[in-house]
């Protein structure tokens, strides 16, 4: 791969970041974004304008937005130019709404390009056709490479790595404001629509070593950090362990929890009791216009939840993995990986951007690099492998993301 040019599809808070991301990289000959909002594509020219760095090709300074092109074009309405466009590029990206994600991977896998998506989660029984043409053709195609999932699986895959026996595995992480405010004590700070989705969709996890299904919001606990002493936050399930149940195998207890501020799962079950989560149309009284309730919330929570000057968000993560070191071990030791990422001031980016962009374009540039050579759908904890996780961390760390790491002995 010599030409080193991405396409990042999608320019939202997440896609944006990510192309920023690929710019700054002496590997990267040139990102082109490709979305329909022309505004989006107009913001992100201006940004990735004001910032410098390295030719690839000279070694000399130069503007990132010379590395940079747009196109506007919806790539669900115009798959067909979409599959013209893609050939081009060595690597593409993907960071669009969960009801385009699918359709950005076949497209990439027509194309002959490998790809890496923020949210797309691969089962085998749906997407077995898709892995064996990218092994025919030769492609790395790594699903739903974010913060969660994405960095959580490589971080919960490499603690279990170290141990014999590994008993469960606790994941739990979340992007909240940092100061609480209602409604909601919450800020929308990725697409709407996957937020409503997270308190919706049934849960995959495992209990009992089996995969069950349980609901979202379920199962609500209080969860402190030490280093912020004085806040209180909850955890309830939500389905993010993606592929995590079937490359980590053997293992008792398995779940993904989301963090909010306490109280928080209360207010969206009042909300879901009310009916408004419901996507079937009601008739209303007072105008009669058939309306979803679930359109209407999404549309004023975007507006009321949205991130505004001053607002800041932080990202908290931690991931518990339980279980014994070499056989025979009687004392059972906690691997824990966490996390504690703030809305960073001198850039004017939010934590949850810098922390689901940076796992994504580490994992892009690996690629395109020839570190990561596996073909067909390969998730991002095997991606993400022995020396090669040191290497991530690295990249993770030179990006401004400290990931603590302790094992000690559980209760």
């Amino acid at each position: 791969m010599a030409k080193g040019e991405v396409a990042v599809l999608g320019s939202g808070l997440m896609g944006s970041s990510i192309a920023i991301d690929l710019l700054e990289s002496s590997s990267v000959s040139k990102v082109t974004v490709i979305d329909s909002n022309s505004d989006r594509l107009r913001a992100l020219e201006i940004r990735a304008s004001k910032l410098s760095g390295m030719d690839p090709t000279t070694g000399s300074n130069l503007k990132l937005g010379e590395k940079l092109q747009t196109l506007e074009l919806d790539v669900l309405r115009k798959k067909d130019e979409l599959q013209k466009i893609l050939p081009k590029f060595d690597v593409g990206v993907g960071a669009l709404p969960h009801g385009i994600a699918e359709e950005a991977v076949q497209r990439a896998v027509e194309a002959g390009i490998s790809f890496v998506d923020l949210i797309y989660s691969w089962r085998h029984d749906k997407s077995s056709t898709i892995d064996s043409k990218a092994r025919q053709k030769g492609l790395t195609i790594v699903p739903a490479c974010g913060l969660a999932p994405g960095l959580t699986n490589i971080l919960a895959k490499y603690a279990a790595d170290q141990m014999e026996d590994v008993d469960s595995v606790k994941i739990k992480v979340g992007g909240i404001p940092e100061a609480p405010k209602q409604p909601l004590n919450y800020k929308v700070v990725f697409s709407i629509e996957s937020v409503l989705e997270e308190y919706v969709r049934d849960a995959l996890i495992v209990r009992e070593g089996k995969k069950v299904s349980v609901p979202a919001l379920s199962d609500v606990e209080d969860v402190t950090f030490t280093e912020l002493p004085e806040q209180k936050f909850e955890a309830f399930i939500t389905d993010g362990l993606s592929t995590l149940p079937d490359t980590l195998k053997r293992v008792k207890l398995m779940e993904e929890k989301t963090i909010r501020w306490k109280g928080h799962a209360e207010q969206i079950q009042l909300l879901m009791d009310l009916g408004l989560f419901s996507e079937r149309p009601v008739n209303l009284k007072t105008t009669g216009n058939r309306v979803s309730p679930r359109g209407l919330l999404s549309t004023l929570m975007e507006k009321k939840l949205a991130m505004h000057q001053g607002d800041k968000d932080m990202t908290l993560l931690r991931v518990d993995v339980e279980g014994r070191k070499r056989k025979g071990d009687k004392s059972t030791r906690i691997h824990q990986y966490e996390m504690i990422d703030k809305f960073d001031v001198a850039t004017q980016t939010t934590s949850m951007a810098r922390t689901t962009a940076h796992p994504c374009s580490s994992v892009v540039l690996m690629i395109l690099e020839g570190k990561i050579t596996e073909r067909g759908f390969i998730p991002p904890e095997l991606a993400i492998k022995d020396d090669r996780f040191d290497e991530f961390i690295a990249r993770l760390e030179r990006k401004g993301l400290s990931i603590k790491e302790r094992e000690f002995l559980a209760d």
